[in-house]
C-alpha cells in the first residue's frame, strides 16, 4: 500500500506544473498516465489479499484519483517552452510496466529528469 502512495505522491508533484486540458496532448497524456496508474495500483491491490473493507476504500480513491490530480495541476499554454517536455515525461512514465513504475528510480524517466530540468531553469534555480 505504501508504494501505492509513493508512485502518486512522485506522480502528482512531478506533474504539478500541467494542465488537464481535455482534448489536447497535455490532457490526453496527463488521463492516459492516470489511468494507467489507477490500472498498476488495482492489480497490486488485487495481489495483497485485503479484507473487503479495505478494498472498498481503496476502490473509491483510485477512482477519484484522475480528478484529484486534475484539480492540482496549473494550466501550461500549448506554445509554452514546458508543454511538449510536459508530454513527453507523461508518455514515458505510462510506457513503464507497473513494476517500474512503482520503483522511484525508474519512475523518474529521462523524459521527466529533463522536464523537471526544465522547470528548475524556468523557475530561476
Amino acid at each position: 500500500m505504501l508504494v501505492l502512495k509513493k508512485a502518486w505522491i512522485a506522480m502528482v508533484l512531478l506533474l504539478a506544473p500541467l494542465s488537464p486540458a481535455v482534448g489536447d496532448d497535455i490532457g490526453d497524456a496527463a488521463l492516459a498516465l492516470c489511468e494507467k496508474v489507477k490500472a498498476c495500483s488495482m492489480a497490486q491491490i488485487d495481489q495483497e489479499d485485503l479484507t473487503p473493507e479495505l478494498r472498498q476504500m481503496m476502490e473509491p480513491m483510485l477512482e477519484n484519483m484522475c480528478t484529484n490530480m486534475q484539480a492540482r495541476v496549473q494550466e501550461v499554454p500549448v506554445g509554452h517552452e514546458l508543454y511538449q517536455p510536459s508530454v513527453a515525461c507523461m508518455r514515458s512514465m505510462e510506457a513503464l510496466s507497473c513494476e517500474a513504475m512503482m520503483d522511484s528510480e525508474q519512475f523518474a524517466t529521462p523524459e521527466c529528469k529533463d522536464y523537471e530540468q526544465k522547470v528548475r531553469d524556468a523557475a530561476g534555480q
